[in-house]
């Protein structure tokens, strides 16, 4: 088996048909179809069925396709490195931070970690909800930090903090549901949209969303920053995480309510978590093991 025959694959599955498949990579249509044809060979099995106009994979095919995209980022990866090796480059830690997870404890520890190894390159992105495993699948970070949504066996993870979550609304829209009082029952929600933070995996519907009344309206946003704009503005009411409005609730620009049947208020356990069968750059293991043992004191 050679690279240049999975690069091959992987064209004709992604451009839809050989010709295509050429054009994209810049090879001669038979040479790609001489490549397919010499992994089917090779393993004995058929990657593609041909009888319909355009090739389509076989189950066998599709199970190939996962593996094969697999090893051509696996591939990427090498060559980035042994470049940046080259050239002297360190290669960045790649994180991945849920939003609701940049509280000041969880952001302290990153700090400690950059104090005690300087020399570390970081390059960190967000997400909410599933994205941010999705994040380690798609290998677009080596560990991610965040609550634990869609943690499974595949998932190795670590508490390393937690952060605690209110359910807010403005006075003026409180007094306009039932009179101001902070107690409301859900009917009396129906009509005001529960305003929600979807991840870039999580844009259809409330799949992630754990705290979502059975009824009533929804509006979804991809931030916290943009939701706290709205639940400024009296345009819906929300859960979100106390840290990020603890000046909005001391001037009662915001206001905790308690929702009858709701949970209005908890605190959610924050995770360090890393897929079980990837491989680990040594800057994504020292980071593993020094979160592992840093331990923040009470009020820090």
């Amino acid at each position: 088996m050679k690279l240049d025959q999975i690069r091959a694959f992987i064209a004709v599955v992604e451009a839809g048909s050989f010709r295509s498949a050429a054009d994209s990579i810049h090879k001669t249509q038979p040479s790609i179809s001489a490549a397919v044809k010499a992994l089917e060979t090779r393993y004995g099995l058929q990657l593609f069925d041909r009888d319909s106009y355009r090739p389509t994979l076989t189950s066998e095919g599709h199970a190939f396709f996962r593996q094969s995209k697999k090893l051509m980022s696996q591939v990427q990866q090498l060559e980035h490195l042994g470049h940046d090796l080259a050239h002297g480059a360190a290669t960045p830690l790649r994180l991945c931070v849920g939003q609701m997870s940049l509280s000041n404890e969880c952001l302290m520890l990153i700090k400690r970690f950059q104090h005690a190894y300087p020399d570390i390159p970081l390059e960190i992105t967000t997400d909410h909800l599933h994205g941010v495993q999705e994040s380690l699948k798609k290998d677009n970070a080596d560990i991610a930090i965040g609550p634990r949504y869609g943690l499974d066996d595949q998932h190795a993870f670590i508490e390393i903090t937690r952060i605690e979550m209110v359910t807010v609304a403005t006075p003026e829209l409180l007094l306009s549901i039932n009179g101001g009082s902070n107690k409301v029952k859900q009917p009396q929600l129906y009509s005001t949209p529960q305003i929600m933070v979807g991840g870039t995996n999580n844009h259809q519907g409330d799949k992630g969303h754990r705290y979502v009344l059975d009824t009533g309206k929804r509006w979804y946003i991809n931030d916290f920053q943009a939701k706290k704009s709205l639940l400024f503005q009296g345009l819906g009411w929300g859960r979100i995480p106390r840290y990020m409005i603890e000046t909005e609730l001391e001037k009662r620009i915001l206001v905790a309510i308690e929702i009858e049947n709701f949970t209005s208020h908890n605190s959610i356990p924050i995770f360090m978590i890393r897929l079980r069968q990837q491989t680990q750059s040594s800057q994504a293991n020292l980071f593993w093991e020094f979160m592992k043992g840093v331990t923040l004191p009470k009020g820090e």
